[in-house]
């Protein structure tokens, strides 16, 4: 596969691009992998909280579902750790490989 660099992109690509990053971590990273297999599994059996999350509906929630909310979004939390960690390397990675194609940098 042909390596994208993020610096010369459009929206379309870059929404790929994050796609595979969020694949590939699925992959090489066990935590971040067990964080969203149990996110989706809490969405999966507490409709009412996807119907919250995905569609955006206002409904009233149980008890319990206000318990499995307040950890659904903690785990997204974390979700969003790994994944913005992730991005950031890879524009770490990228701005680099610009500074070399633009002589910045020399190897």
């Amino acid at each position: 596969m042909k390596k994208k660099k993020l610096y010369n992109i459009d929206l379309s690509e870059f929404s790929d691009l994050i796609d595979n990053m969020r694949i590939e971590l699925k992959n090489k990273d066990l935590e971040y992998k067990k964080l969203t297999d149990e996110y989706y599994k809490i969405l999966k059996y507490f409709p009412n909280l996807q119907l919250i999350f995905e569609d955006q509906l206002e409904l009233e929630l149980s008890k319990e579902e206000c318990k499995i909310l307040q950890k659904l979004v903690s785990i997204y939390i974390d979700i969003l750790g790994f994944e913005e960690k992730e991005l950031f390397l890879l524009g770490c990675k990228n701005a680099h490989l610009y500074n070399k194609n633009i002589e910045i940098i020399r190897d």
